[in-house]
């Protein structure tokens, strides 16, 4: 009775590890004061708030894929304007 009785406590103690381990984690967030210079060259932002986009080097960027980190942008930027993207639930 004694072994079975420690035997429990092992895989309840065991399951609450585990339990333990698949919680959420935190996520932090980021605030970005300011922008990439590589960024800027695809859009600019006045000082009344209105944004001017450079659709020219928008196309160039995502046709060409030469630059890895700046082309998921102008693809994203091009299936706005031309209404080809679908909001994530």
């Amino acid at each position: 009775m004694r072994r079975a009785f420690v035997g429990l406590l092992i895989v309840l103690n065991h399951t609450v590890a585990l339990a333990q381990d698949a919680a959420p984690k935190s996520v932090k967030t980021l605030k970005i004061q300011k922008s990439s210079p590589e960024t800027t060259a695809l859009y600019e932002i006045d000082p009344d708030g209105s944004v001017k986009i450079d659709w020219d080097v928008v196309e160039t960027l995502a046709s060409s894929k030469a630059d890895r980190t700046m082309s998921p942008v102008a693809e994203v930027m091009l299936a706005i304007r031309d209404r080809k993207w679908k909001p994530m639930r």
